[in-house]
């Protein structure tokens, strides 16, 4: 199984390249529909085709899940094919509830994952029928009701994707002082495609996709006679081995999306057919695979057991360094780029700090960074850096983003400093009960990912700074109560080791 450190996902934000590189990249990898080899991609990007950037841009498609890697064969080698190429033109099937029939909608939410690129929102989804756009209208629900559409995102991700409908979804959501008793959703009016096919329940629509990019489907009916179950049977069957095989090669993955993909690029031959029946009906059809708690968040996995946490305490952010900087985090293990140190430079400007003592000693604690070659690589960079930074900083013009900045800085600080505590324990990753290192994990991710929103050359809608707020305060609670859960099992386990130890000790004498 892949395992790089308790960060099963890479942190490569402006890491590997360039802003206009990366553009570029993302680009070729949602438009490119032929599969291709590195040569082809370093090509367009117009990169040299040296072993260096061959590796690079292999490991960099490969743990951000961009691209799929074809086994080798005698005549071809290096053969990709980008997520946009595996999924224009397949199908997939979608069973309206009785509900929806009634009320002339269906309503997208995560049913069409992992068939569109993820960076469209559910409710930004486009749908024809017989070559003509159909139409979208709101409907309310309850929170109760509305989050159970968005369970392949992860539940935990469903107010915020509901969030992003509306800023009257966002206030309410966002108001932690009173649950939200009822929000909106944009759903797909198919009162007219109903009525005109005689559809009812029991009938599925079929769903092509025609722009991954962008996340356009056309529809069409399949009546219920005209299902054949033996066919649907098959598919379940092969449906429940590519995941399976997807969780042994690849494990938990960032998301469910990135699971549900590589399931499909492994069985694509056999699961790729409009014989297929909704992901939704899958796992209430499988008994082997459901969705299990994995830290704060949720993934497809094996039923009823529990995911394992990563091997190691590695927080190292950055895979394959390109400057004696990066060489030197990635050395001294710290959750930190060039980028970063950036953004926790300007938090120390924010807090009127004359120098760079003090961030340098939260940066590089003294009892963890002991390094006599790389810690003075990173002290010069980062006493340079508030040199030139405060030079052109402007405290008035910070204050939107500075007090929500300080808390997430905050919150990275106290993770990667009791993060190292826990590896002096001689205790790795998978011995800590509950999936406390995933969550701490998890939690990082989610702070590095708030820093780079709180970029100070960052355009931030004020629903998003709303959104923010909202999260610091859960991700704080949840770090209170892992850090607690964590120190109260601690006494614990050390009885059991020493207890080991000694009965070893009994077996030699």
């Amino acid at each position: 199984m892949r395992d790089t450190g308790i960060f099963f996902k890479t942190w490569y934000s402006k890491n590997l390249m360039n802003e206009y590189l990366e553009d570029k990249l993302m680009r070729f990898l949602r438009t490119a529909l032929k599969p291709f080899s590195i040569l082809n991609l370093l090509d367009y990007l117009e990169e040299p085709q040296s072993r260096f950037n061959i590796e690079e841009y292999s490991s960099y498609l490969i743990y951000n899940q961009l691209a799929y890697l074809y086994p080798e064969t005698e005549n071809e080698k290096d053969v990709w094919i980008s997520r946009a190429a595996l999924f224009t033109g397949k199908k997939l099937v979608i069973t309206p509830s009785p509900d929806e029939i009634a009320k002339g909608v269906f309503i997208p939410g995560s049913r069409f994952v992992p068939f569109y690129n993820p960076a469209v929102l559910p409710h930004e989804l486009t749908f024809e029928y017989k070559g003509k756009k159909l139409g979208r209208k709101v409907i309310s629900g309850s929170p109760d009701e509305l989050y159970l559409f968005y369970s392949l995102l992860g539940d935990e991700y469903a107010p915020q994707y509901l969030a992003f409908e509306s800023n009257e979804n966002a206030e309410r959501i966002n108001n932690l002082d009173e649950y939200p008793e009822e929000l909106t959703i944009s759903v797909i009016s198919m009162d007219s495609i109903y009525w005109s096919s005689g559809f009812k329940p029991g009938d599925r629509i079929i769903v092509q996709v025609k722009d991954w990019n962008i996340g356009l489907f056309e529809l069409d009916i399949l009546h219920e006679n005209d299902i054949d179950p033996e066919k649907e049977k098959k598919w379940l069957t092969q449906m429940e081995k590519s995941l399976i095989q997807s969780f042994e090669i690849a494990g938990p993955c960032a998301c469910i999306d990135e699971q549900l993909a590589f399931a499909f690029f492994l069985g694509q031959d056999v699961v790729f057919t409009p014989y297929a029946i909704s992901l939704e009906f899958f796992l209430n059809w499988t008994k082997k695979i459901s969705l299990e708690p994995y830290g704060v968040e949720s993934r497809l996995w094996f039923t009823g057991e529990v995911i394992p946490s990563h091997s190691s305490w590695n927080m190292a952010i950055i895979t394959s360094p390109s400057s004696l900087l990066e060489e030197a985090l990635v050395h001294l293990r710290l959750p930190l780029s060039p980028h970063i140190v950036d953004i926790c430079i300007f938090d120390a400007l924010f807090r009127k700090e004359p120098d760079a003592s003090a961030l340098l000693h939260r940066l590089l604690p003294d009892k963890y960074c002991t390094d006599f070659i790389y810690v003075p690589v990173v002290e010069r960079y980062i006493r340079r850096r508030f040199k030139d930074s405060s030079a052109t900083y402007n405290w008035f013009a910070d204050q939107e983003f500075g007090s929500l900045r300080n808390r997430y800085v905050e919150l990275h600080n106290a993770l990667m400093t009791y993060v190292f505590s826990l590896e002096k324990t001689g205790f790795e990753p998978d011995e800590i009960p509950d999936q406390g290192a995933v969550v701490l994990a998890q939690l990082m991710t989610h702070a590095l990912s708030a820093l780079e929103n709180l970029d100070t050359s960052s355009d931030i809608d004020p629903i998003d700074i709303d959104s923010l707020w909202a999260s610091i305060e859960g991700m704080e609670e949840s770090f209170f109560e892992a850090k607690t859960a964590i120190q109260e099992a601690l006494p614990d386990m050390n009885k059991k080791r020493f207890s080991v130890i000694r009965k070893e000790g009994n077996r030699h004498a």
